[in-house]
């Protein structure tokens, strides 16, 4: 008999994001894979003192039955280097097997209720979870869990309950996106060298405006040179975070967010004044404007796949210029 599921998926130990993808790869393998929700970033609930969690929910249709099903979850927690040690424990992968019914019989659906050893359908303590509530409502609103009621109807009752979304697209890596934007980014600035070199011209004297100009273009070099160091093996193009990036909160980004961008911003600013050219000022200010949509982007990115990007945003004010910091 056919049957749909719903699976909540967690992570907060190493790769996060590349963990759950994994899990959604897996998840394919044992059934059709009907939907995947949003990302949510929750505190942890119980347990020890640990990092914060990754979250999502998977609607799957499958053949298995509810015990062949959740056999099957346990085995793919394994695979990904879950060990069952500490309750409510940090864990590289959480699969929970949440709700289960027919597909025959509407929406909702006609729930399997099993009580086998430690197995109950649906999931005991889901419908006082956001965390799971959120993401379930996106693809199952219908769901009747452990007390009768929908899984809409209970999340109105978690309203006290703090979860983040972090991104609706996180399965699978936007590169053609992101190469579109590395694309952009190029074009705009070497648009602005040849409107600096076609609309102005280098100063044959100097006074202050072309030494301010000089030390802007100098300024900026060092500062784009300084973050592309900071950054070392999370250095890329591609406004997509390398596989396993770590957050960095040391040197320039410990003011600015995207120094690299407030480098080229202030290498721009002095080439500006050292050629005078309008026509260069118009397309920097152009490009600066796509430096903010840019790095716009890859924050929703960010947020996805590095630990505590979330919190480093709130105390960094500044996303393109210093702007100070919040204490705390």
């Amino acid at each position: 008999m056919r049957s749909r599921a719903a699976i909540a998926l967690g992570s907060n130990l190493g790769d996060r994001i590349h963990i759950l993808r994994r899990a959604v790869f897996h998840l394919g393998r044992i059934g059709r894979v009907a939907a995947v929700s949003g990302l949510y970033e929750t505190a942890p609930v119980g347990g020890p003192a640990q990092d914060d969690y990754l979250n999502a929910v998977v609607t799957i249709e499958t053949e298995l039955d509810p015990e062949e099903l959740l056999a099957r979850l346990h085995q793919i927690e394994a695979e990904e280097g879950r060990q069952r040690e500490e309750r409510w424990g940090p864990r590289s992968l959480d699969l929970d097997l949440i709700a289960m019914a027919t597909l025959e019989h509407g929406a909702a659906g006609a729930r399997f209720v099993e009580r086998h050893g430690e197995m109950t359908l649906p999931h005991p303590r889901a419908h006082e979870r956001r965390f799971v509530l959120e993401p379930l409502v996106e693809l199952w609103p219908e769901a009747l869990l452990a007390n009768g009621r929908s899984a809409t109807d209970n999340l109105a009752d978690t309203a006290d309950q703090e979860v983040s979304l972090l991104a609706r697209d996180w399965v699978e890596l936007r590169r053609g996106k992101a190469w579109m934007l590395v694309g952009i980014q190029f074009a705009l600035l070497g648009a602005f060298l040849v409107a600096a070199a076609v609309a102005g011209s280098l100063p044959q004297s100097w006074d202050w405006i072309e030494a301010v100009g000089l030390g802007l273009a100098a300024a900026g070099g060092g500062v784009g040179l300084w973050a592309s160091w900071r950054l070392g093996s999370a250095l890329t193009a591609l406004p997509e975070p390398r596989r396993g990036t770590n957050l960095v909160e040391v040197g320039p980004y410990r003011w600015v967010r995207h120094p690299i961008y407030f480098g080229l911003i202030l290498g721009m600013a002095g080439l500006v004044l050292l050629t005078r050219s309008l026509p260069a000022l118009g397309v920097a200010a152009v490009t600066t404007g796509f430096f903010w949509i840019k790095a716009g982007y890859e924050e929703s990115r960010l947020l996805a796949a590095v630990s505590g990007y979330g919190a480093y945003r709130r105390r960094v004010r500044g996303r393109l210029f210093p702007l100070g910091r919040h204490s705390g």
